[in-house]
């Protein structure tokens, strides 16, 4: 009879926290595909040397995916950099319709002087080289970045992050990290949910 009762409390503490735990996770899940920041709208170049507006002259008729590079310092770009170019080429290779999102690059410099800002977006077009078309990547040049990136409700961690734009321009969600298959699938998702 004891066996039994213990039998019974065991199986029951195993419920108790294996429920919450699950429910946790589905509500951060929730959490991310409720998601509803805006990026505010800047001037910018491209690398391609063209002026055009972020994010309202990406938006055409699709949703548009955004590796966004916001470094917490020039190492850390850097490593974001790679991080969000190996994202790229695991999009382009997938067989999900993701393949065919509409595709940028942009990187945010806090604070660099007018006169330098030039000279900064010639290295990182040269750092990209043939990897992307130069008229997909650009660079914000931003006083506050932590100002940026509170509006769109993305925050600065130092992880690369790539970001989901509806053809309205509010961000539909993101993702942060390294590509695996469960974030590829996440940011299909929401993608998807974009349409």
């Amino acid at each position: 009879m004891n066996q039994h009762i213990g039998t019974i409390l065991r199986n029951t503490m195993k419920r108790t926290i294996l429920f919450p735990t699950i429910l946790l996770f589905l509500l951060l899940i929730c959490n991310q595909l409720l998601f509803s920041g805006i990026f505010p709208e800047e001037k910018a170049k491209s690398f391609a040397n063209t002026d055009f507006v972020f994010p309202t002259d990406l938006i055409k008729d699709t949703p548009v995916l955004i590796a966004l590079n916001i470094g917490t310092s020039r190492t850390n770009g850097e490593v974001q950099q790679e991080a969000l170019l190996a994202w790229q080429d695991a999009v382009e290779g997938s067989a999900a319709p993701l393949r065919f999102a509409p595709f940028y690059h942009i990187s945010v410099i806090e604070g660099a002087p007018f006169f330098v800002r030039g000279a900064i977006r010639r290295g990182l077009a040269e750092s990209f080289g043939d990897l992307i078309d130069p008229e997909r990547g650009g660079v914000l040049f931003l006083s506050k970045a932590e100002k940026f990136a509170k509006q769109a409700e993305i925050p600065i961690d130092g992880e690369p992050t790539m970001v989901v734009v509806s053809t309205d321009g509010t961000i539909t969600g993101y993702v942060k990290g390294q590509v695996d298959s469960f974030s590829l699938s996440k940011l299909a998702a929401l993608w998807e949910k974009a349409k």
